[in-house]
């Protein structure tokens, strides 16, 4: 493990947003430091592998339900590029999942140099970014990532969005005794993810 920890460390540089983005992956798009996008699974896509690992990927973030079965760990493990595995959906089926992994969640978002994923690189990637941003990110002062799935461009509202945001907030209040912060400051923040999804 600690080895592992050395070479990806020892590979960590400025991520080369311009070389990932001409690999016209859909949905790409540069946030906090990494990109988001659609998931690397298809083999349609294994040309592109090479060229993240080069541009200076050294997490992918896997948000997909069934994402410890499928090719994107193997490939992880072919390229030597981390693997984290973070499920979400809009059912509020793996909340407790989400806190207890969260401070990780956190942890490789700050540490740059990742690639956040979902079946379309869009839905839950919009519900993992915006509960980064809600009950961390929002703290340090960064600004609210980009709605690209639940929008009004596409038809969508971001009701699933807050679904979730609701469930993790009632989660953390439940299991740590208090509220995560004022309800107040909460309905602020879901606020300005709202309006996002309106632009």
């Amino acid at each position: 493990m600690e080895k592992d920890n050395i070479t990806i460390e020892n590979r960590m540089r400025t991520l080369d947003v311009d070389k990932i983005l001409a690999t016209n992956i859909p949905d790409i798009a540069p946030v906090y430091g990494g990109v988001r996008g659609r998931t690397m699974s298809s083999r349609h896509q294994n040309y592109a592998w090479p060229v993240i690992l080069e541009a200076g990927i050294h997490t992918i973030i896997d948000l997909r339900e069934d994402g410890l079965q499928t090719r994107v760990r193997e490939k992880c493990e072919q390229y030597g590029i981390r693997y984290f595995y973070y499920p979400v959906d809009n059912k509020c089926k793996h909340t407790e999942s989400m806190v207890a992994l969260f401070p990780e969640l956190c942890r490789h978002i700050d540490e740059g140099n990742f690639y956040i994923a979902c079946a379309m690189g869009l839905h839950r990637t919009d519900i993992a970014l915006c509960t980064y941003w809600v009950f961390y990110a929002a703290d340090k002062g960064a600004e609210p990532p980009e709605i690209r799935g639940y929008c009004e461009g596409s038809g969508h509202d971001p009701s699933k969005i807050m679904r979730v945001l609701n469930s993790v907030y009632s989660y953390m209040t439940e299991h740590n005794g208090q509220e995560p912060m004022p309800m107040q400051e909460f309905k602020r923040r879901k606020d300005v993810i709202k309006c996002l999804s309106k632009q």
